[in-house]
Parts: C-alpha cells; structure tokens; sequence
C-alpha cells in the first residue's frame, strides 16, 4: 500500500496526449499559482496554510502541490523533502525547477514570502515573453493560413481547368480534392498550435449571455444538424440548407461575442477596481463592505452594476464568499475569478488588504494588457477569414458553374451539328472531359463546407474564449456559401443563356 502512495505520488508527469493537453495550460496556470502563492504568503500564513490553499485551486499545477500535501500528510516529510521528492521526477521543467528551488529555499531557511514574490515576479516576466512570442509566431501563421486556403483553391482550380485540356483519370480528380482538404486541415492545425493557450471564460456559465447560450445551445445543436441531414437526403438546394444552418447558430453565436466583448472590458477593470479597494481599506483601516461604500462608483464604467450589487449582498448580511462568487459569475471571466480569489483569500486569513489588492491587480492588470495585444493580431484576422472566404468560394462555385454551363454548350453543339458521311465528329476536335467535370461538380459541395467550418474555427482558435463563437463565424461563412451556391449557378446560366442567343 505504502508502495502504492509513493508511485502515485512521486510518479512522473509523462502522460501521452493529457501530458500535451496539460502543458499547453501549465504556462499561464503557473504564472496564476505562484502569484496567488505570494499573495497568501504576503498575509504571514502558516507554511501548511499556503500548500493547502495552493493546492485547492483549480488549475493543472494544483495537481502538483496535491502531491507535496500527500507527501507529508500520509508519508509524513517535511515541506523541503516533498518538494524535492514531488520535483525530481517531472519532466515539466517550470514545475520541476520551481519546486527544486522551494526546497532548497525552505531548508535554507528564507522566508517564503520573500522566495514567493521574487519567483512570482519572475515567472510573470516568463509569461510575458513567451506570450509575446506565442504572438509573433501566430501573426505569421495567420499569413500562412491564408497562402494555405488560397493555394488549396487554386488546386482545385486547376482541376477543373484541366478537365477542359484533357480526359485525367478520375483518381487524379480525387486526389486534387483530398490535397486541398488536407492543406486546409494543416491551416487550422497550425493556428490551433500556435496560438497562446490561456482560460478567458468561466468554466461554468456565470454571466446572464453564457447561461442563455448555455441553454440554447443544446437544442440548437441537434436541430441544426437535423435540418442540414433533411436537406441533403431529399436533395433540396444545398445552398438554402446553408441559410438556414446560418439562420439556427448565428444568434447563439452572436450572444456570445457580445459577452466576450464585455469580459474583455470587464477584465481592463478588475484589476484597477481591486487596487482601489484595497487601497481604500488599508487608508480608512475598514471592512471591505465598509470601502465599497466609500468608492467613487463613477470612476468605474463596465464593473459599476456589478460592484454596486456586491456592496447590496454584503450589505443585507448575504455571506461574503457567496457576495464575490456572485459578482464573479456576473462578470463571466476567469481573469476575475482568479484575481478576485486571490485578494478575498488574502484579506481572509488576516492579509493586508492593499498588500493583496496590488498583487491581485498586479496579476489582472498583466494578463489583460497581454490579451489586448493578442486582439490587435486576431481582430483583423477574423475579417480577413471572412473576406478570403467570400473570395474562395465565390471562385470556386462561380469557376465551376462556367465551365459547366460551357461544356453543356460543347455536348449540345455536338448533338445538333448533322453528321457528313466521311467528316470527322465534332468531339474528335475537342478533348472536353465532361464525366470529370460532372465528378468536380460533385466535389465542390463538400469543399464548400470544409472551407465554410474551417474559416469559422480558425478566428475562434486564434482568438480563444468561449467556443460558442464558433457559431457565430460559423453564421456568417455558412451564409456566405449558401447566397454563393443560390445565385452564382444561376447567374451563370444566364450568362450562357445570354451568349447563346447572340
């Protein structure tokens, strides 16, 4: 049993693909636990009490410093000891170096609130910088998407070209389509991969948009794929089955990039408004309810509603920690929850509150000017996407509807021409493939619609939050195909209706 406890808790952090999942949040999630850790040490807690609490949060580097309490609880080590013997055997070497240095730091004797702000402060310049090369590497990626989408159109292009030069086989065709499937794949796998991995949104639905999308999404979901399904089984317009899936997902969609707006500007706030609570507090030397009182509400724009709820909750005697969980889920952030917990624990175990109220806004102040430059990169891709789409597949769909329409010419011409004894036919003269051009047509509904869920992921990818925000691209691209697939083959009817008759 003994055995048991000590491979589980001393076993390495290589875990496959959760290992990957994990790593991709360690960076952010590390910068939150050490600055929550220097906070709560800043209030002059017990050793147990700052990995206790540390332990309890809710993030991939808890699992960590559960290991350390395990360590000592049930193994009976000193803090030094666990830390060592937690660290030695990871392979994450931000956790592995931190807790090497914790031990050494604790047998050394050193104050943890002193090792705690200074690791604190360095692994916010650490998060700082690989987040400003997470973004440099995603605003060159997001060229490449676009080179990416664009070369697989003319792939395609070239395909249906093609057909008019000479018979290719049909797997060559395939082919074709499969390259341009794949490279668009790989575009969406690449934003996916370099874009900076942080937790914007509540993990439950807190404020009054998430809880309504929550809602409406699960009947959405079902009913949008239904209908996508009934159109294509009784082979109606597939461009009319794009309007509609367009018409079903974009107001859920539209929800949630409105709340994401907001918790952007929530998060400007929030640090600024724990600052000056705390700030307050310590210069009147009153309760936190007392301050709330005395803050100048004007001075606060996105936040005031919900600082002015708070202050009414503790005011009617509504416990505290459900007063600012309530006001966390109002805001809908996890930059909020995260910085708000830091400062309510700090003052409730007999912290400073202008102490916790600037490293809580110290943090919150941090994170959110780092995601106003990753908007800067995203917010004229997301445009871009849709702009390029429009262009995609109005060359896609119109290109081939031309040379469709052309080679319907070409087979009625031959139909009509009368047959000379010992004259060659008029299909000796041309090389026209139409059974290739009939598998192109075929093929251009299926790449409509990757390009159309594609362009919609990649802006959400790039910008992270909600996923909901899918939908809402998702709308809009879903639109697009469906007015292109409705009007473009008609329009190219025409045009050779129109040539003809001259």
């Amino acid at each position: 049993m003994l055995e048991k406890l000590k491979q589980l808790i001393f076993k390495s952090d290589g875990k496959g693909a959760n290992k990957n999942k994990t790593d991709r949040m360690m960076s952010f999630d590390m910068f939150y636990q050490l600055s929550y850790m220097s906070t709560i040490a800043a209030a002059g807690v017990p050793r147990d009490q700052i990995f206790g609490r540390s332990a309890e949060l809710q993030c991939t580097s808890a699992e960590y410093f559960k290991r350390v309490e395990l360590a000592r609880t049930r193994l009976k080590y000193d803090y030094a000891r666990a830390c060592r013997a937690v660290g030695d055997p990871l392979e994450e070497e931000a956790v592995k170096g931190f807790l090497l240095r914790f031990s050494s730091s604790l047998i050394s004797g050193e104050p943890e609130a002193d090792f705690l702000t200074r690791e604190a402060h360095a692994r916010a310049e650490d998060y700082e910088n690989e987040y400003g090369r997470s973004l440099e590497a995603m605003k060159m990626w997001t060229d490449a998407y676009v080179s990416l989408i664009l070369s697989a159109v003319l792939i395609v292009v070239i395909g249906i070209v093609t057909t008019m030069i000479w018979r290719i086989e049909t797997m060559l065709i395939i082919a074709m389509a499969f390259i341009s499937i794949a490279t668009t794949v790989i575009g969406v796998w690449l934003i996916w991969l370099v874009s900076p991995k942080e937790t914007m949104v509540l993990r439950w639905p807190g404020s009054r948009e998430q809880k309504l999308a929550s809602k409406l999404f699960k009947p959405v979901l079902p009913v949008a794929v239904a209908v996508g399904a009934l159109f294509l089984l009784t082979g109606q317009n597939v461009g009319m089955a794009f309007l509609v899936v367009a018409a079903i997902v974009f107001p859920v969609g539209l929800i949630m990039t409105r709340d994401d707006r907001k918790i952007f500007k929530r998060d400007d706030e929030v640090g600024t408004f724990l600052r000056s609570l705390g700030g307050v507090c310590t210069a009147l030397g009153t309760t936190v309810n007392s301050a709330l009182g005395r803050l100048d509400l004007d001075a606060i724009n996105v936040l005031r509603s919900s600082v002015k709820n708070l202050h009414t909750r503790l005011t009617a005697g509504i416990k505290s920690r459900l007063s600012w969980k309530i006001f966390v889920d109002e805001t809908g952030s996890e930059l909020a929850h995260r910085s708000v917990g830091m400062f309510y624990d700090a003052i409730e175990v007999g912290g400073s509150a202008g102490q916790a109220g600037l490293h809580a806004a110290s943090f919150a102040n941090r994170v959110a000017l780092l995601r106003a430059r990753r908007r800067t990169i995203t917010g004229p891709f997301r445009w871009l996407c849709i702009t390029m789409h429009t262009a995609v597949v109005i060359i896609l769909v119109f290109i081939t509807e031309i040379i469709v329409a052309f080679g319907g010419m070409v087979t009625q011409a031959q139909e009509t021409m009368p047959m000379l004894s010992g004259a060659p036919s008029v299909s000796s003269f041309s090389s026209f493939n139409l059974s290739g051009l009939d598998l192109m047509q075929q093929m251009v509904i299926p790449l409509v619609l990757i390009f159309t869920v594609a362009n919609a992921i990649v802006p959400s990818l790039a910008e992270g939050g909600s996923k909901y925000k899918i939908l809402n691209n998702l709308g809009i691209t879903a639109a697009i195909s469906g007015v292109s697939l409705l009007i473009l083959p008609v329009l190219a009817t025409t045009l050779f209706t129109s040539v003809a008759q001259i």
